[in-house]
């Protein structure tokens, strides 16, 4: 086949890679499934997707292997469980329009931990004089993805086989770019059992993986190095950065060279036997506190104010002189449909970048500060060492 021709039937893809072996359109998921690396798919068996279910069973060989659900939403919970655990995505499958509402909820909750998951259905026939009468018009929607568009990064229907590559390798790039998210993919029947009549090329997938996380502002970094090094009571108030464990040691050892006391709010952070995990002291460690060094934190009112409560308490746990940074990447993924936000609070420093990369960097850094500080901090040291006993 010309080269001219090979490029035609991928797609808008311009990358050198193989030939497939897909009879049919649904093997072609699997294809690029296996090339990704997805070890497994977690369904509630659906007719809508039959050609893909199909596929994993006759096709796959296998890998992925197929994890048989009760429900659409325990499906979807458990691809989320897998993205917690390695930080990498599984496929989730739901059956058309009245799987993916079964499914929502737990789409949701993907979305709110912020972690990847790759959730794909069936719909159609898509063509209206191709559809049975009533079962494939219920299931049957314009469009599906408007269902859960509001709590996933990306959602696509391809409108051809050919489309299924790059549409795929869209959508594992978008759900794997920090902040990583959900992501929903539909399939019209008829595109699934379609069989191919002219060879695909699969392009070199490895061309197409999601870019390095980012890193932060050189000039930012220093000024919160010199704050915290500076700080008579500085307060290490950390969420989500064990969500990537590279960065604990980093967390610890800053935390241990500044005695600076640390406070987890959601995620695992510290260990609760550290010296340094103040957590259960929250309110009076930071009632003290003259900087306060935040990360990867999804509700920082409530961590620096009130927390989780019945009630919200406007009082200020913070003195009014107190300075904070704050170094995440939440601000690159808000919708306006769920005030999964939360409230709005003041940052002196704000930096968009990954903990993983900032905190090492910010760890050398203060090693250059600390020296003009040590006899402060072993002072703290010792008074923190009080306070936990």
């Amino acid at each position: 086949m010309s080269e001219t021709a090979a490029h035609g039937r991928a797609g808008t893809l311009q990358a050198a890679g193989t030939a497939s072996r897909a009879e049919f359109g649904s093997d072609l998921l699997i294809e690029l499934m296996q090339q990704l690396e997805i070890p497994y798919v977690a369904l509630n068996p659906g007719a809508s997707f039959r050609g893909i279910h199909d596929s994993l069973v006759n096709f796959a060989g296998g890998k992925p292997e197929l994890v048989l659900c009760c429900h659409e939403e325990i499906a979807v919970a458990v691809a989320m469980g897998y993205a917690n655990a390695t930080g990498k995505p599984m496929v989730a499958a739901t059956h058309s329009t009245v799987g993916l509402q079964h499914a929502s909820m737990a789409i949701f909750n993907a979305w709110c931990a912020r972690v990847p998951v790759i959730v794909i259905g069936g719909t159609g026939p898509v063509a209206a004089h191709k559809r049975r009468n009533w079962i494939d018009w219920v299931h049957t929607a314009l469009v599906q993805g408007t269902q859960v568009r509001d709590y996933t990064k990306f959602d696509d229907q391809p409108g051809s086989v050919a489309d299924f590559p790059e549409s795929f390798l869209r959508a594992y790039r978008i759900a794997m770019t920090e902040p990583t998210g959900p992501v929903y993919l539909c399939y019209d029947v008829e595109l699934q059992e379609q069989p191919i009549a002219e060879p695909i090329v699969l392009p070199d997938v490895a061309r197409f993986r999601p870019p390095a996380p980012s890193a932060p502002d050189p000039e930012a970094l220093r000024e919160v190095a010199r704050l915290l090094a500076g700080a008579s009571w500085p307060v290490i108030v950390a969420d989500a950065v064990g969500r990537h464990p590279d960065a604990l040691p980093a967390l610890q050892q800053l935390a241990e060279l500044l005695a600076a006391p640390v406070v987890s709010v959601g995620g695992f952070n510290l260990p609760t036997d550290h010296p340094l995990n103040l957590s259960a002291a929250r309110a009076d460690i930071l009632r003290r506190a003259d900087f306060v060094l935040a990360l990867d934190v999804a509700d920082l009112a409530g961590a620096l104010g009130s927390g989780v409560a019945a009630e919200y308490d406007p009082t200020p746990l913070l003195p009014p002189e107190a300075k904070v940074a704050h170094i995440s990447v939440w601000d690159l993924m808000q919708r306006s449909w769920a005030a999964d936000y939360e409230r709005l609070h003041p940052v002196d420093i704000p930096i968009t970048a990954a903990t993983r990369l900032a905190l090492p960097a910010l760890l050398d850094l203060c090693r250059q500060e600390a020296a003009k500080s040590k006899g402060a901090a072993e002072a703290r040291r010792a008074e923190i060492e009080r306070m936990r006993a």
